[in-house]
């Protein structure tokens, strides 16, 4: 908008300039008497709106259209100001009134160039019958009249199809314009999920080593201090941690790749929710939930990966992060959808993090604490299976996690 403001205020300029020599030449050399004083006023008026313009609005982040409205509607009072005290109608300046609708065409809302258009046509209108006469021209002849009439008839025509139609191209490009920022948006965003799994397959690698060395360790110290019966239980725990490790990296190499029907099996919605529920419970039995189901009279069989699971975990995980005690889960269901509603009791989220949670690796939390993959690649695993998910705080406090699935993509066929 800065840039058409900015040809706006160029045009303007050659306008009035021109128009100050056409007037200049028909003053001095036709014999055309004007009535210099309004013109002069008129003109210097516009310019010194126009020196206020470029310098007042060339500092704003933003031209707003109402901006843009107000300079097209001055131009517009202007040059029919002009035209009043320079013959009306037959002026040939009068054609300049096209320039405000293109403008609005090319730059604002529709409702915006619908009113500068009626304005215009209101105004040209008006000076086929309101100006001052210049001396020594007197229009008599009924062929320049009908000429005069159908001037006014083509600007209307004109005006209307300009109006019409370049709106609408407008439209079009900057349509076009917002389907390609979301286009290197999405391609922006694959690049970063492409990423992750490079990172995760190669973290996957690396740890398989240090993993092993760990377990062989391990089993050496346990069979070395067989007599300390309490380091035995902590070096078999210990053993237990390194063995779900290598397990999860396991799983993650023999999953990368692989489709849905690769790695999903066919399971019942409110059993695929209890299955869910029970794994996520076993790692965080720090905390006090609350679970409501809200069943339909069919309960649909449906193929699920192990990546819509880990989302639907990662995002209870957050709310178990942000609980102080309990955590209030609602999960409903249908033949076409699956909606789950995550609600803890925490500080909530803050306005100015809501745009950046799940769109970006983001976390409010400290470094030690998590720094916000999951949330990112729960979004993520979501979009792609034509799902998403709402984050809002809750009216009783807290944040308010609203997760919509379609069960199209993954019923059982």
């Amino acid at each position: 908008m800065h840039l058409n403001l900015g040809y706006l205020l160029l045009i303007r300029l050659f306008s009035m300039s021109g128009q100050v020599l056409a007037l200049s030449y028909m003053y001095f050399y036709t014999g055309i008497h004007l009535p210099v004083k309004p013109v002069i006023l008129i003109i210097t008026l516009l310019s010194l709106f126009t020196a206020y313009s470029w310098l007042h609005y060339r500092g704003l982040k933003e031209i707003t259209d109402r901006i843009f409205v107000t300079q097209l509607m001055i131009d517009i009072c202007a040059l029919s100001l002009l035209i009043y005290y320079t013959g009306g109608s037959i002026n040939p300046f009068i054609s300049f009134f096209i320039l405000p609708i293109i403008f609005a065409a090319a730059s604002l809302r529709p409702p915006y160039t619908f009113t500068l258009t009626l304005v215009a046509i209101g105004s040209y209108s008006a000076l086929m019958f309101l100006y001052v006469p210049l001396d020594g021209v007197h229009i008599h002849q009924s062929g320049t009249q009908i000429h005069l009439w159908g001037m006014w008839f083509g600007f209307i025509l004109t005006a209307s199809l300009v109006a019409y139609f370049v709106a609408r191209i407008s439209s079009t490009v900057r349509k076009q314009d917002r389907a390609l920022a979301e286009a290197r948006e999405a391609a922006l965003h694959a690049d970063r999920i492409l990423a992750l799994g490079t990172l995760a397959a190669g973290t996957a690698h690396e740890l398989g080593t240090p993993l092993s060395t760990m377990a062989v360790i391990t089993g050496e110290l346990l069979n070395d201090h067989q007599e300390d019966k309490e380091l035995i239980s902590e070096l078999k725990l210990l053993k237990e941690q390194i063995q779900r490790c290598k397990t999860i990296l396991g799983r993650m190499s023999s999953d990368a790749g692989q489709s849905q029907a690769d790695t999903g099996s066919k399971i019942k919605v409110d059993a695929y929710i209890q299955e869910i529920i029970s794994s996520w419970q076993q790692t965080r039995t720090d905390i006090d939930f609350e679970i409501e189901l809200k069943p339909s009279t069919e309960t649909p069989e449906i193929i699920v990966d192990r990546t819509l699971t880990s989302a639907i975990i990662n995002i209870l995980n957050n709310a178990a992060d942000a609980s102080s005690k309990k955590i209030h889960i609602v999960c409903g269901w249908n033949n076409t959808s699956m909606d789950i509603e995550v609600i803890d009791d925490g500080h909530g989220i803050k306005e100015q993090h809501q745009p950046l949670l799940g769109k970006s690796i983001f976390s409010t939390k400290a470094s030690d604490k998590g720094l916000g993959i999951g949330l990112f690649l729960a979004e993520t695993t979501l979009t792609r299976i034509g799902g998403n998910i709402s984050l809002s705080n809750h009216k009783d406090g807290g944040a308010h996690a609203e997760i919509s699935i379609p069960l199209s993509p993954l019923l059982a066929r």
